[in-house]
C-alpha cells in the first residue's frame, strides 16, 4: 500500500507541528479520563515541553476545529484536558465511524451477497490503520458484541463480474449477460441494458435491474445467478420512467414497470400496532393507522407486482386480511386455502 504522506498543518509559528500532533494523540489515547496539562508536557517530544507550550498546542488545536472539555478531578483537584472532537486535519477513524462501517458490512452480507462484504472488508483494513491505539481496542470489544441475522448468504460464484457493472452502468453501456434463471438448466445469454443495483431485504439477496430491448420490459437479475456479463462498446438506452418505477416499488425481487397499485390489508394483534409505529417497514409510501382501540392496524403501501406484495403479507398467516385490490385479495386467499389444504387432520 502507498504510504500516505501526513497534511501539512498550520502552526502560525507559534508551536513545533510535530508536537501538535503528538499532543493529539495523547490527548485521545488520555481517554476516557483525560490527562493533566503537566502530564501532557513530560509526554511531549523526547524532554518534554514547557507548560506554556502547552497551553499555546491546546489553544491551536481549538482554533483548528477541536473540541477539548476540561475538568478537574482527583486529590488534589487538578485540571484535566479531555479530546471531545479532532481538528478539522485529524486523519483518524473514530470508533463510531468504525463501528458504523462494521454494520454496513455485516448488514450488506446479510441482505445482500458476501462480494459487498468481500469489499467492504478492504475499506475495513484502511480505515484500522487510522485508529488510535484506544479506538482499536474498543472497537475490538464492541465487534465481538455485535450480532446481525435473518439475512441470507448469497455467494457469488464469478467474483469479477461487479467491475463490469459498474463500468456498464458508469458509461450507460449495453452488456451481454450469462444468466441462470431459477428452475432452468442451462445459462442463457441477456442482451440488456442495466440500470441499478438493488438490495431486497425481504427476500435477501442483490439484484441487477436491466431493460430488456428485445421484449421491451425490465428484468431483476439475482447478481449469484451471473455466470459471465461483457460491457458492449454501444451506449444503452432505456425509458427511464419505467426503469425508476420498476426499482421505486419492486418488493421482494418481484417488479415490473407498471404504474404501482395501492394495497391495503388489516393486521391483527396489538404487538403489531406497536412494532409498526416503533419500526415500520421499508415498503414504498408505507402508512400504518391503528384501530379497534389498537388491537389491529390498517396499512397502506405500494407495489408494482402482485408476487411481491403476496410475499409480504403471507407472513402474519392469518392475522392479515387484505382488503384491496380484489386481484390480491383473491390471490392471499387461494394460496391461504391451498396451505390449509395440506393439514386436513389439524
Amino acid at each position: 500500500m502507498t504510504q500516505r504522506t501526513a497534511p501539512a498543518i498550520k502552526t502560525e509559528g507559534l508551536v513545533d507541528q510535530e508536537h501538535l500532533r503528538e499532543a493529539l494523540v495523547i490527548m485521545r489515547e488520555a481517554l476516557p479520563a483525560g490527562i493533566t496539562r503537566q502530564q501532557l508536557a513530560d509526554r511531549i517530544g523526547k524532554a518534554g515541553v514547557s507548560l506554556r507550550t502547552v497551553d499555546r498546542l491546546v489553544t491551536l488545536l481549538e482554533a483548528q476545529g477541536a473540541r477539548i472539555d476540561r475538568k478537574r478531578s482527583g486529590q488534589p483537584a487538578l485540571l484535566h484536558f479531555m479530546l471531545r472532537k479532532g481538528p478539522e486535519w485529524d486523519e483518524n477513524v473514530s470508533t463510531e465511524a468504525r463501528l458504523a462501517l462494521r454494520l454496513a458490512t455485516l448488514s450488506l452480507a446479510q441482505s445482500g451477497t458476501l462480494l459487498w462484504q468481500d469489499k467492504l472488508e478492504m475499506l475495513e483494513g484502511l480505515a484500522s490503520q487510522h485508529m488510535s491505539s484506544r479506538d482499536r481496542r474498543l472497537f475490538d470489544n464492541l465487534k465481538k458484541a455485535l450480532r446481525v441475522q435473518g439475512g441470507v448468504d448469497d455467494p457469488i460464484e464469478a467474483q469479477d463480474i461487479l467491475e463490469p457493472i459498474l463500468r456498464a452502468l458508469e458509461g450507460h453501456r449495453a452488456v451481454e449477460a450469462e444468466y441462470q434463471a431459477a428452475g432452468a438448466a442451462l445459462a442463457t445469454s441477456l442482451k440488456v441494458v442495466p440500470y441499478a443495483l438493488t438490495h431486497d431485504l425481504f427476500s435477501g439477496g442483490t439484484f441487477l435491474l436491466v431493460w430488456d430491448p428485445a421484449r421491451r420490459l425490465p428484468l431483476h437479475l439475482r447478481l449469484s445467478r451471473i455466470a459471465r456479463i461483457t460491457v458492449a462498446t454501444r451506449i444503452g438506452t432505456c425509458p427511464e420512467e419505467v426503469m425508476e418505477r420498476a426499482a421505486q416499488y419492486q418488493i421482494g425481487g418481484w417488479t415490473s414497470g407498471e404504474p404501482p397499485f395501492q394495497v391495503e390489508a388489516l393486521i391483527r394483534g396489538a404487538h403489531w400496532t406497536q412494532a409498526f409505529r416503533e419500526a415500520p417497514p421499508a415498503l414504498p409510501a408505507f402508512q400504518a393507522d391503528p384501530e379497534e382501540g389498537g388491537a389491529a392496524v390498517r396499512v397502506r403501501f405500494l407495489a408494482n407486482h402482485e408476487l411481491g406484495a403476496t410475499r409480504w403479507l403471507l407472513q402474519f398467516g392469518a392475522a392479515a386480511q387484505v382488503l384491496g385490490p380484489e386481484r390480491l385479495r383473491n390471490a392471499v386467499g387461494a394460496q391461504l386455502r391451498a396451505a390449509a389444504a395440506q393439514y386436513p387432520d389439524s
